[in-house]
């Protein structure tokens, strides 16, 4: 029994059936854990949400941006653009009602410990600590089953961009969202920019969040998808397996294993 986490696959379901084949995975017996970003720009979706509801048994999905925009315009018509193709065909699949439930009852953060891994789409805020990480995750999950509509109304924006305990309502809610499937850099005072994509020496003035100090101790390595700019990277205790298949790059699978050596444990496609 083998257990492999999943990179940014985006609707490139060609390129995922060929790293399955490639990894060998058997449902009977293997685990799949997808890093987030199931849906959008590969041509793909439909097919990809499809595959892995159809081996729900054995695939877990951590949220990602793209997922939840989905999720969002499903329950919020309003913000469905006539333009993207991928998604409104998605909408208006027979099977649209199927998937979208069971999409909405995946998780934001997954922590397993048979491993010692954490896997969540974009990172953990610093000021976080693993238990906090869980609890604020947990309860987004609560209201994706619960509440949707009201979540989506107000899910989008960029403020707050700093951390607080005395965050309520919508905004520690997008707080939390913004943190584990939108981060990338911090400004140096720790607020959250979400603007800035590209690569680390891009941005000089901006800290990648998992290199901003002070930042709680996390033991578990944290794997995350999001960022394709920086490739397949690996930095103490953090791993990034999104390598951009749908930019033109490459689809990655992770074989967990409690010591991970790149040359050693991932297959790409």
């Amino acid at each position: 029994m083998a257990t492999f986490v999943i990179g940014d696959v985006q609707g490139c379901f060609a390129a995922l059936m060929q790293l399955l084949t490639k990894i060998q995975f058997n449902p009977k017996r293997d685990k799949l854990i997808f890093c987030g970003d199931l849906v959008n720009r590969g041509g793909q979706s439909l097919a990809v949400l499809r595959w892995v509801y159809a081996h729900k048994n054995s695939c877990k999905v951590v949220l990602g941006n793209h997922d939840l925009a989905l999720l969002a315009q499903f329950y919020i018509p309003k913000m469905r653009k006539s333009d993207n193709v991928e998604l409104q065909r998605i909408f208006h699949a027979k099977d649209c009602q199927l998937l979208i439930n069971w999409l909405r009852t995946q998780k934001l953060l997954i922590y397993t410990k048979k491993y010692n891994k954490v896997i969540v789409h974009a990172g953990i805020y610093p000021a976080w600590s693993l238990k906090r990480a869980r609890k604020e995750a947990k309860k987004i999950e609560q209201q994706l089953l619960k509440k949707p509509e009201k979540l989506f109304n107000k899910m989008y924006g960029a403020k707050p961009n700093h951390w607080s305990t005395s965050l309520s309502g919508m905004d520690r809610a997008r707080f939390v969202i913004n943190s584990l499937t939108r981060m990338r850099f911090l400004y140096k005072n720790g607020g959250m920019n979400l603007k800035a994509k590209g690569d680390i020496a891009t941005f000089p003035r901006l800290i990648p969040w998992f290199s901003y100090q002070p930042r709680k101790k996390i033991k578990p390595q944290i794997i995350f998808g999001h960022w394709s700019a920086l490739g397949l990277f690996k930095n103490k205790n953090v791993i990034c397996i999104d390598t951009g298949k749908v930019w033109g790059g490459e689809l990655s699978a992770l074989k967990l294993n409690k010591t991970i050596k790149k040359s050693k444990h991932i297959v790409q496609v």
